[in-house]
């Protein structure tokens, strides 16, 4: 654990202490200074007044008797003192000089203390003056070093304190704070490591702060083994989902709002089919909605309303261009991504043997199984929406009622294996030569129905009607050597001419066709082609 050295708390707490402490020290030596400077000034000059005040009687004396040897005794006394320079001492304030000592030639009036002397038997009578010329000078030095000794003595006891303090504080607070950092640095998080402290801590704050941190300790342990526990689970779960994901039968794919591809499983793959997936690769960069074929509209919108809405949206594509899957049942449904963002869920399944399936179910109800031709209401059905079409485009339509003849002699001579080759060999002709677009229907046992769209009524139909004929009197074998021939009664209606309703329709061409077959009459013809 490396710590710049300006960066450590002992550092940086002794140098704000000593800073501190200088500063305080540096003001308080100052106003000590300046105190006891003035102190010392005060003194000594209260102690030179006392001097004089002790010999002042005796100066008094000295001066009222003009006694120059007890006067030169007393100034000489005062003047032995290291404050005075010189003293004088005149009679009668100041007019005559009785004694003095040292020179007063250069005294300055500042320097000069006047101390005036009372007569020893008349107390109001000034008899004289005794004139002191103080040597300031060396009070002041004596003031200033005495002052300077003063503050040097608070400035040694001041660092003697700040040094005690320092000392204190690196051993009760800093080193064990440093112990404790450098305990709690060689601690691993989530071992079963604890910080001990000595028993002086045990009720105080570093007690209570190892104890805090030992408690934080077990939390961290706790919450790191839950975590790790859970990262287990997680791990687990994304080990199974990510199996399910990549070995599920069904396809998965994630798709942002464009169509791009974002991650899609194996299953997914396949059902798409190579090279779709090469143009939906990162060389290529293709939207799903792109290449998904003639049913990518359908794709586009279900994802656009999958995302606009909370609910799942299913769709079935057709994918007749790959040789693989026909049809895929789609699942669309709206997640959110780690960032926030939109994502489209595409769960997908291969429905092409369901398709052909319903296909197949769909076909054997719609057609008579004997003929393949379409069975009475899957063919009223068609014809019904050929009619609504048709309202539209002002087209015009024949229906056309076909009634075989002879064809219950063959089926009572030669057995209903043989009626039933009949009507299949009729079928095959007629649905070789019609169009599309027109209806062929097994109307009853024997009847056919034809809905055939027509140019020009008049001269079609009859044309129809014709050829009609003429495929069906074409002999048919029934066994090897065995050939039979049937003829029709054809009747007719035109639609809108004759009617509007399918049923109004089918009544009209009914009753021509019995019309017809009542007469015995038939028609034939050499032309075996239906369109028009």
């Amino acid at each position: 654990m490396l710590i710049k050295f300006f960066d450590r708390i002992a550092v940086r707490l002794i140098l704000s202490i000593t800073l501190v402490a200088t500063l305080i020290a540096s003001v308080s030596a100052y106003i000590f200074f300046e105190r006891s400077y003035k102190m010392e000034l005060e003194q000594n000059r209260t102690s030179l007044e006392q001097l004089v005040q002790a010999v002042s009687n005796t100066a008094a004396i000295a001066s009222y008797l003009e006694d120059i040897v007890l006067a030169k005794e007393v100034v000489d006394g005062i003047a032995a003192n290291d404050m005075v320079k010189a003293v004088a001492l005149r009679a009668v304030a100041g007019s005559k000089l009785i004694a003095s000592s040292g020179d007063m030639s250069d005294a300055l009036d500042k320097d000069l203390m006047r101390f005036p002397l009372i007569s020893p038997f008349v107390k109001t009578e000034r008899i004289g003056e005794l004139v002191v010329n103080v040597n300031y000078q060396l009070i002041e030095v004596y003031a200033k070093n005495t002052a300077i000794e003063h503050v040097i003595l608070i400035s040694v006891h001041s660092l003697v304190l700040l040094l005690v303090i320092m000392f204190l504080l690196k051993y009760q607070l800093i080193d064990v704070i440093k112990s404790l950092a450098q305990k709690l640095h060689a601690i691993k998080i989530g071992s079963d490591q604890r910080i001990k402290y000595a028993a002086k801590h045990t009720h105080d704050e570093i007690g209570l702060l190892t104890a805090d941190i030992n408690s934080l300790l077990n939390s961290v342990e706790l919450a790191l083994d839950k975590e790790r526990y859970l990262r287990q689970e997680v791990e687990e779960l994304e080990r199974r989902f990510r199996g399910i994901f990549e070995q599920t039968s069904g396809g998965i794919a994630l798709i942002d709002e464009h169509g791009y591809l974002k991650v899609h499983n194996p299953a997914f793959e396949n059902m798409v089919g190579q090279k779709r997936m090469q143009r939906l690769s990162a060389d290529h960069n293709e939207s799903l909605f792109s290449v998904i074929g003639v049913d990518s509209l359908i794709l586009q919108k279900a994802a656009a309303q999958a995302l606009s809405g909370d609910e799942a949206v299913s769709v079935d594509l057709n994918l007749s261009d790959n040789n693989k899957i026909d049809w895929l049942h789609c699942m669309i449904s709206k997640v959110i991504d780690e960032s926030g963002m939109p994502m489209v869920e595409i769960v997908i399944q291969d429905v092409s043997e369901r398709r052909s399936r319903e296909h197949s179910f769909k076909i054997q109800a719609e057609l008579d199984p004997l003929t393949g031709l379409y069975n009475r209401r899957a063919g009223k059905e068609k014809i019904q929406s050929l009619l609504q079409i048709s309202d539209k485009l002002a087209l015009e339509y024949g229906l056309l009622m076909v009634d075989l003849d002879n064809f219950k002699p063959i089926n009572d001579q030669y057995g209903h294996k043989a009626g039933d080759q009949v009507l299949t060999t009729l079928a095959e002709r007629f649905m070789k030569h019609v169009r599309t677009d027109d209806v062929v229907i097994r109307w009853g046992g024997d009847e056919i129905l034809f809905f055939i769209k027509l140019k020009n009524h008049d001269s079609n139909i009859a044309n129809i009607i014709y050829k009609l004929n003429a495929l069906i009197e074409e002999s048919i074998t029934i066994a090897e050597d065995k050939t039979v021939i049937v003829g029709a009664s054809i009747g007719h209606a035109i639609y809108p001419l004759n009617g509007f309703d399918i049923d109004l329709l089918i009544q009209r061409a009914d009753e021509a066709m019995y019309l017809i077959k009542s007469q015995a009459k038939a028609n034939s013809g050499a032309n075996n082609d239906l369109r028009a």
